[in-house]
């Protein structure tokens, strides 16, 4: 900036504050009585005028009263926020200036007319000592905080630095003194010591609170900034810069206290950015650009192309720490309103990286086909590390789209379009999986698929490879660690999604059968990947194509009755099971001639139970109650009733799932109390739901005979009794709710549910119960009273 620039900038700024030059003797009418206040108004300035600007705390030969006050100042402390005067050099705070006891003992009485005059003088008078007692306080907290040895006492000196420099009123004295400020801020910036890390950055932060409270002279600050910042040396004091940087723009915010350097900003920025070689220096100079971008839009979206061909680089970059190119990544799809303002410059770098896909898939090919190597052509070594940073920067991309990449949205992004680049990636990840097993580049395959599998409904031909791809990359899994396993458990519940309805039964079933990876993913050791392989099961057991459905569900009850069967045969004294088996209505070929060790099989009958969840708990649904055979209702209460008998008392976790399960599923239907009650269907309702009703109108009746004999038992899991008492006092009060369920208390099964209950009572007083933390017999009896 030119010192006429600053000058005429200045020229303005007097007008915020009295004349600060304003200090020669005037001739004015004021009465000769006043010549006592004139002179110490004159002593005042003289005293200005001898103290050097470059060097406030060196005046020119200082008196003994000098001396005096400052080493009272030193003995008392300076404390800034409570506003006390520096009297380093013999100045007088404004409060003592204007004390009556200052002013000499021979003055004469104001006259009446002269009062508005003299008034005048007054405010002048206190104006001109604030203004030198702002620059004294303001040359003291520089100089304590470059010379204080003690670093907790330069932290608190800084601190009220800080605080002067966002107070309102002291803009005029800072940039009078911008120069000894950004000269102090920059020596504590340089300073080595890494035990005075903390005070360099309260120092980083400084210098961007003055760039916000300057914001006129911004100019001047960033060119300050930028011009340290490309001299310096050392990265850890060009990254205070940046800080310094990024805490001015922060401050700013969306106020446009910038929008006349903003350009001179974004453009030192960018070129910056070109020049960073250390992830340290690129996480801040992305984080000032980032905020340049959200603020200023405008200015930003010039520099869009530029900032994203660096960054892409950085992302390609295999060499990198994987959580470096996350944050690029993350950089990246935070633009996203300017990946789709420009999306021809969008697409077409799509385009760049799926040809550079092909281009070392291609290559990769050659070993396959066992053709002579040109030297030009890079070793696997080299191609698959660059194959999988380009298909998650290919992934990274199509997600800074965002919404936009669909094809409802319209061209460019079309459903050809999708459809085309969806079969190219595919045949690349197969390629390279036929030449090497690389579980980075499946691992990115597998979520670009993903990305762009979510934009399209696959079909025919394309739906085929899909699934095809699905199953392959689940056997893949045996080889492969925990992230890959979690990619491809997210990938094929995403295919299950997608596809739906189309969704053929050949596929659920080869998913659930006894030798899918899929089935031995539920032992393994990190529970994420457990709770993925349940998200699995979900997406199945939610499908809307009944017959697909329904031959996942078979598949699961099917398993389930092969984990009974397992675990009968260890209470048989001969060690075999019965000729029939338990629950013969639900077996399945595929498990036929399969048995599991008991503890597999506990644990893959609770698996299987928790997932029948998703189907018994969607509310009113009529897949659930109607169009499965058999229903869950009747396959927890019916079929399954071995397991709360002989099981019961060796596996007494077994009876506690199925009881849950069949519990939430009552609990979502109202324990099925108001169907138990319709007459025949009317006339106006619909045949599925006539159906559903005639359906589950001998459920609640099934339901009370079952407790009523599970709580007649003596020899019961605590936790299933527990259970089982808090289901039955929900039941008593909802059917002494209303009126309308009266005639249920003359049902038979009422009868026996409420022997249950007294027999319960009987074997175990209320002292035990009240152990058991559960409700009382005596409270479910009393909603009947």
């Amino acid at each position: 900036m030119s010192r006429k620039a600053s000058g005429s900038r200045l020229s303005g700024a007097h007008k915020l504050q009295p004349h600060w030059n304003d200090w020669q003797p005037r001739v004015d009418s004021v009465s000769s009585s006043q010549d006592g206040v004139k002179s110490t108004e004159l002593g005042s300035a003289a005293l200005y005028d001898v103290l050097p600007s470059s060097c406030p705390d060196q005046p020119a030969a200082p008196s003994d009263a000098y001396a005096a006050a400052d080493a009272h100042h030193e003995e008392d402390g300076y404390e800034a926020a409570h506003g006390v005067c520096d009297t380093t050099f013999g100045w007088k705070s404004v409060g003592q200036e204007l004390r009556p006891n200052d002013v000499t003992t021979d003055l004469t009485p104001f006259q009446h007319g002269n009062r508005a005059l003299a008034s005048k003088d007054m405010r002048k008078s206190q104006d001109r000592g604030m203004a030198h007692s702002e620059e004294s306080r303001l040359a003291n907290l520089l100089r304590r905080v470059s010379r204080e040895d003690d670093r907790d006492r330069r932290l608190a000196t800084l601190k009220q630095l800080k605080e002067f420099i966002s107070h309102g009123e002291s803009k005029v004295t800072l940039v009078k003194q911008l120069d000894t400020i950004l000269s102090t801020l920059n020596d504590i910036l340089n300073e080595s010591s890494k035990l005075l890390w903390e005070l360099r950055q309260d120092a980083a932060a400084c210098l961007g609170l003055l760039c916000t409270v300057l914001s006129y002279e911004a100019e001047r600050i960033f060119k300050w900034l930028f011009l340290k910042f490309t001299s310096g040396g050392r990265d850890e004091v060009k990254l205070l810069y940046l800080v310094a940087a990024q805490r001015a723009l922060e401050a700013a915010g969306e106020r446009k206290a910038f929008s006349h350097v903003m350009q001179l900003v974004m453009s030192n920025l960018q070129s910056i950015l070109e020049n960073v070689d250390t992830p340290e220096l690129l996480c801040h100079s992305v984080k000032c650009i980032l905020q340049v971008a959200r603020c200023y839009p405008h200015v930003f979206s010039t520099n869009f192309r530029d900032t994203v061909d660096i960054l892409v680089g950085w992302h390609i970059d295999h060499t990198q720490k994987h959580s470096l190119t996350q944050q690029v990544s993350g950089w990246l799809q935070s633009l996203e309103q300017f990946w789709v303002a420009d999306l021809t410059f969008s697409t077409t770098l799509l385009g760049q990286f799926l040809e550079d896909m092909e281009a070392y898939a291609e290559d990769l090919n050659h070993v396959v086909s066992g053709d002579v190597l040109d030297e030009d052509i890079p070793p696997p070594s080299v191609s698959l590390p660059k194959l999988a940073a380009l298909l998650r920067v290919f992934s990274t991309v199509v997600r800074s789209i965002g919404e936009r990449f669909s094809p409802f949205r319209g061209p460019p992004i079309t459903e050809v379009y999708v459809t085309d680049i969806l079969n190219r990636v595919l045949a690349c990840v197969t390629t390279a999986k036929q030449v090497q097993f690389s579980e980075p580049v499946l691992t990115a395959g597998n979520e670009c698929v993903g990305v762009l599998l979510a934009s399209v409904e696959p079909c025919g031909q394309l739906m085929e490879g899909v699934l095809t791809y699905g199953l392959d990359q689940l056997d893949c899994c045996r080889a492969c660690g925990p992230d890959y396993n979690l990619a491809v458990l997210s990938l094929v519940t995403l295919i299950v999604d997608q596809i739906n309805t189309k969704l053929p039964a050949s596929f659920v079933e080869k998913l659930l059968a006894p030798d899918s990876q899929l089935l031995k993913l539920r032992f393994h050791r990190e529970k994420e990947v457990m709770s993925a392989v349940h998200g699995v099961y979900q997406a199945l057991l939610s499908l809307k194509n009944i017959p697909t459905l329904e031959a996942a569900y078979k598949m699961v009850l099917g398993e389930m009755a092969c984990a009974l069967s397992s675990l009968t045969v260890t209470l048989e004294p001969s060690g075999a099971p019965a000729p029939s088996g338990p629950c013969p209505n639900i077996q399945h070929p595929a498990f036929a001639s399969l048995t599991l060790p008991p503890e597999k099989a506990q644990f893959t009958l609770i698996f299987d139970l928790s997932t029948l969840t998703t189907i018994g708990n969607t509310k009113n649904s009529l897949i659930g109650m109607w169009a499965l055979s058999p229903t869950v209702f009747t396959l927890l209460s019916h079929n399954l009733m071995l397991v709360h008998s002989e099981l019961a008392v060796y596996y007494p976790a077994i009876q506690y799932a199925v009881l849950y399960t069949l519990y939430s599923h009552c609990t979502r239907h109202d324990h099925f109390i108001s169907s138990s009650l319709s007459s025949s269907p009317s006339l106006f309702d619909g045949a599925v739901i006539s159906t559903v009703t005639t359906a589950t109108k001998k459920h609640f009746s099934t339901l009370l005979s079952l407790l009523g004999g599970l709580l007649a038992k003596e020899h019961l899991y605590p936790e299933a009794r527990r259970l089982l008492l808090t289901w039955a006092q929900e039941i008593s009060v909802l059917m002494k709710k209303s009126d309308t369920y009266s005639p249920l208390f003359s049902l038979p099964s009422f009868n026996k549910f409420c022997r249950g209950l007294l027999a319960n009572g009987e074997q175990y007083s209320c002292a035990h119960t009240q152990k058991l933390k559960g409700p009382m017999t005596c409270c479910s009896l009393d909603a009947f009273i």
